[in-house]
């Protein structure tokens, strides 16, 4: 059992993540009851599709850490691939701290993929053919419109 400051570090460092993801609209956030020791695993519920486990501790042994989110995350009715681990760095103060998110290279790839901008710099040639076309009918219509005006 951690001693009490140990577990009032943790609990505040939950309570700031669970701030962070609020204030940039991913819904509300609440701590998890006895910190994933309960039905509920992860240290942060909400209605995101990752369990999320937060670290604030001097010396975090990365690899044992990252498998105690996998794991949890399969116990919580994850997927095995939807965790991820908050960490926050022990050098910087309370106040502004310095705080990295470990998840899975998969998942990190596919949180990429579904942030970035399409990069077509020109239609192919069926959507040109579509625009085209969708263009000459509209300026069709709009004749139409006119005439019966």
């Amino acid at each position: 059992m951690k001693p009490k400051s140990a577990q009032e570090k943790g609990k505040r460092f939950e309570k700031f993540v669970i701030e962070q993801m609020e204030q940039e609209g991913l819904g509300k956030s609440v701590r998890t009851p006895g910190s994933g020791s309960g039905k509920i695993k992860g240290d942060i519920f909400n209605n995101l599709d990752f369990m999320f486990e937060c670290k604030n501790q001097k010396k975090l042994n990365w690899l044992q850490s990252i498998d105690q989110a996998k794991n949890q995350a399969v116990i919580g009715n994850f997927s095995r691939y939807k965790w991820a681990l908050i960490v926050k760095d022990a050098r910087t103060p309370e106040t502004d701290p310095e705080v990295y998110a470990i998840v899975d290279l998969w998942q990190f790839l596919q949180l990429l993929k579904k942030n970035q901008e399409p990069k077509i710099k020109k239609p192919d040639r069926e959507v040109r053919y579509t625009i085209s076309n969708t263009i000459i009918w509209l300026k069709k219509l709009e004749k139409q419109l006119k005439g019966e005006e």
